[in-house]
């Protein structure tokens, strides 16, 4: 049986709040222009990627990529739209106000199902961020130890966890579950006794209110959801143009990633220096955070680098497809023809 991942107090990651704060933020990169290293002006194409909540370290990659001019380098000016609780990813993409945007997985698959038209072409984390949550005092240190107790979580999460209890043997229907979001107060109160989460986001923002807390990632059981998927549409990878402009995106983040992996603080600097003010992050959970997300995209790491889909990922993601019931083929949900071209 895997051994709880337990996280030490003093580690922390993304507060709670961060995740609720105001999503109407400009985030534009580089101002249409440049010059080259002749002096020469340089026109810059304008081109938007959607995120898929609210800037965070979750989204280093892109926006230290955007920062450190990468996307310039690639002769893009780029804008990073905000997502939030009121925007659908997917439908941004689909509908042309993003060339690229960010979605998990079971996100992509669910929208290309009801005819989206899009389709994958990276994937940052390929291993999952997801998490049961509970504090030290519970006695709760494994799955099958939530029999007999409450479980606080999201409706989006119901549909995934049963699943997952099924998978490690634990019936969900002696765990009582309780809708209550994505904040970790009810934990904290004692409402319930574990919740769902990720591990850079509710266990950190406990630790930061000096609990000691315990985090058993549903990746210790072989339970792999991936997030910080690209898109695109279909069509815009038989637009010539169009394929040479997501290629090169594609290109900018992997750099902007290779640098956070690298060095994960100064990503979490970068990241509370470009949006701290407007949405109220907090340093330090921002550094803590990305130290967590620089673990998770270096894990299920190829021969081919960060981002870099293979085919045993995609086997993986069939698996995890399967056991939650998302009718999909993974293989024709990603295009990884892009990748290739991007990151040769």
């Amino acid at each position: 049986m895997p051994v709880p991942f337990i996280r030490p107090a003093r580690r922390t990651a993304l507060a709670a709040g961060a995740l609720l704060a105001v999503a109407g933020v400009a985030l534009a990169g580089c101002a249409g222009g440049t010059t080259t290293d002749d002096g020469s002006a340089q026109t810059l194409t304008p081109v938007s990627i959607q995120l898929g909540w609210t800037p965070n370290v979750e989204n280093m990659a892109t926006i230290v990529a955007a920062e450190k001019g990468y996307f310039a380098d690639e002769g893009i000016d780029i804008t990073l739209l905000p997502g939030g609780p009121d925007v659908t990813a997917d439908a941004q993409v689909a509908g042309g106000n993003a060339l690229m945007g960010v979605l998990s997985a079971e996100a992509l698959a669910r929208s290309a199902a009801a005819g989206s038209g899009l389709v994958g072409l990276a994937a940052t984390y390929q291993t999952t961020s997801s998490a049961i949550v509970t504090l030290a005092d519970s006695g709760i240190t494994e799955p099958s130890d939530l029999v007999g107790h409450t479980l606080g979580m999201s409706q989006t999460d119901q549909p995934v966890y049963d699943p997952f209890f099924r998978l490690v043997g634990v019936d969900p229907d002696q765990i009582e579950r309780v809708m209550v979001g994505s904040d970790p107060a009810a934990l904290a109160s004692g409402e319930v006794d574990a919740i769902t989460g990720t591990l850079a986001n509710q266990p950190v923002a406990l630790e930061q209110q000096g609990l000691d807390v315990v985090s058993i990632p549903l990746a210790d059981y072989g339970y792999d959801r991936w997030s910080g998927v690209f898109v695109s549409r279909a069509s815009s990878l038989q637009d010539d143009e169009e394929r040479s402009l997501i290629t090169s995106m594609l290109r900018a983040v992997r750099h902007g990633a290779e640098d956070a992996a690298a060095d994960p603080e100064a990503a979490g600097q970068i990241v509370y220096d470009t949006y701290g003010a407007d949405l109220g992050l907090d340093l330090d959970a921002q550094i803590a955070g990305a130290k967590i997300w620089a673990e998770l995209s270096e894990e299920n790491i190829g021969e081919h680098g960060l981002l870099y889909v293979d085919e045993a990922g995609l086997a993986r993601l069939q698996t995890f497809f399967d056991t939650v019931g998302i009718d999909a083929d993974t293989s024709e949900l990603f295009d990884l023809s892009v990748e290739d071209e991007a990151f040769e």
